[in-house]
């Protein structure tokens, strides 16, 4: 691997389809290969892995409007359990048993058959969105004021 000179430190250049990773040292930096600047340097500090670099450009460069959905969608399920509180109980006291009895942790199917028994179909989200949602408590749930 070519090494470069770069204000007194020798950097090592890892290649990747557009970006380039820089190690300076111990930290690392993603570069723009067609122009050259750097894109994501961790705020001046340099990520400590090309792993970590990687996963934190794929996280600012992710699409965005999709963050928005689940915003949207979580909003959804959130109205929906708080509209329908005996079946979330109903939910927590199965689950318990389920948990107690085998030592299994709920999973999606055992939602949508619990879902079609009381009645609910035709939902704007799936078992699983639900599952998801519910798994993370119900003070995930409540405003922070």
């Amino acid at each position: 691997m070519p090494l470069k000179e770069r204000s007194g430190k020798l950097l090592r250049e890892f290649i990747n389809i557009n970006y380039k990773v820089i190690n300076s040292q111990i930290r690392y930096v993603i570069k723009d290969m067609e122009t050259g600047m750097i894109v994501d340097d961790a705020q001046g500090y340099g990520y400590k892995s090309a792993q970590k670099a990687y996963a934190g450009w794929a996280y600012k460069s992710r699409d965005k409007s999709r963050d928005a959905e689940k915003a949207e969608k979580e909003k959804v399920i959130s109205k929906w359990m708080k509209e329908n509180k005996p079946f979330i109980r109903l939910l927590d006291a199965l689950a318990f048993e389920e948990w107690k009895n085998t030592r299994s942790p709920v999973n999606a199917e055992f939602v949508r058959k619990l879902l079609e028994e009381n009645g609910y179909r035709n939902l704007n989200f799936t078992a699983g969105e639900l599952l998801k949602y519910w798994q993370r408590g119900p003070l995930y749930s409540k405003k922070k004021r």
